[in-house]
């Protein structure tokens, strides 16, 4: 009898330790998604849509957090600051991690260096969008009228990339364009372009689509290196001999240097799961993303190369924060 009490007291013992060796160690709380730019944009509804499906696949809560301002740069600085536990993660991109640290050439943040890349999530296409009173449809029309005539542009402020995509329009192309940024609320810009009120806005898909279905505004051309597939009609500026805009946006997960390995690991397998279900690829779809997943060394690439063409724009338009 008391062996019998003994085997089973031992068994219980190896079944409780055999389900503490399946738990993951990585995460046993919730863990932090600083976002550095506002509610509501393309950014922001990224991180929401793979942290509710990290959360739901972790049983711990992803919390997305917006800290914006400066272009990106206070977010970036709180992550950089926080513990490097694995529990505070970045969602960044190219203005993060290409822009800032040539705007900004005594900052103390060095993001290629005091961030550990964790992994790719999505991609966005970048577009030049007009007024519909503008005697312009497409890149050639658009390149003719702005060598004749001062033509206003916004984005969402000085320094980001949409603002330097424009700057080297104008300064390969011999434009005259004059940027009025819309650093405060760049909600504002796309309703502003469709009264007639700016000439241009230089924008994201994603918030550009609602207005470009009902007709309100138009678009010249988008930036990647191919069509999006979800308005197919838009051309491509490279289709037009346009050179050096072959890039849209892209957003990806990033940790404090000194992050546990391990952490990062399992948060970049994690990652690539959620990219991998159907549900997360639909609601990306649903706000004109596309899932890109990748390593942590392919984002480093990424980022590595980034930081190089993002510097020789800054460099080249002269552009500088005051």
């Amino acid at each position: 009898m008391h062996r019998s009490i003994a085997r089973c007291a031992l068994a219980a013992v190896f079944v409780c330790a055999s389900a503490a060796a399946q738990k993951p160690s990585y995460p046993d709380r919730p863990v932090r998604v600083v976002v550095p730019y506002g509610p509501g944009t393309a950014p922001d509804m990224i991180a929401r849509v793979v942290s509710e499906q990290l959360s739901r696949q972790t049983g711990q809560s992803f919390v997305v957090e917006n800290k914006l301002g400066a272009g990106g740069k206070i977010g970036t600085e709180a992550v950089a600051d926080a513990k490097a536990d694995g529990y505070t993660l970045l969602l960044g991109g190219k203005d993060t991690h290409g822009i800032l640290t040539h705007l900004y050439p005594d900052w103390r943040i060095k993001p290629e260096k005091d961030f550990a890349p964790v992994a790719l999530l999505a991609r966005i296409q970048n577009v030049l969008l007009a007024s519909p009173k503008l005697p312009a449809s497409n890149p050639q029309e658009f390149l003719a009228l702005a060598r004749q005539k001062e033509l206003r542009y916004g984005t969402p402020g000085v320094g980001t990339n949409l603002h330097l995509a424009a700057a080297y329009l104008q300064n390969n192309y011999g434009l005259k364009l004059l940027h009025i940024p819309y650093s405060r609320s760049f909600a504002e810009a796309l309703p502003a372009l469709a009264r007639g009120e700016l000439d241009l806005v230089v924008a994201g898909l994603p918030p550009a689509m609602p207005l470009l279905k009902d007709g309100r505004i138009k678009a010249i051309a988008v930036t990647g290196t191919q069509r999006s597939r979800f308005a197919p009609d838009i051309p491509t500026f490279a289709e037009s001999g346009v050179s050096g805009l072959e890039s849209g946006g892209w957003f990806a997960l990033f940790a404090p240097k000194g992050a546990p390995q391990a952490a990062v690991d399992a948060l970049s397998k994690m990652v690539a799961t959620a990219l991998r279900e159907p549900a997360v690829a639909e609601r990306l779809s649903g706000v004109y993303a596309d899932p890109a997943p990748s390593s942590p060394a392919e984002l480093g690439k990424l980022v590595a190369d980034e930081t190089q063409r993002w510097g020789k724009v800054v460099a080249d338009t002269g552009i500088k924060i005051e």
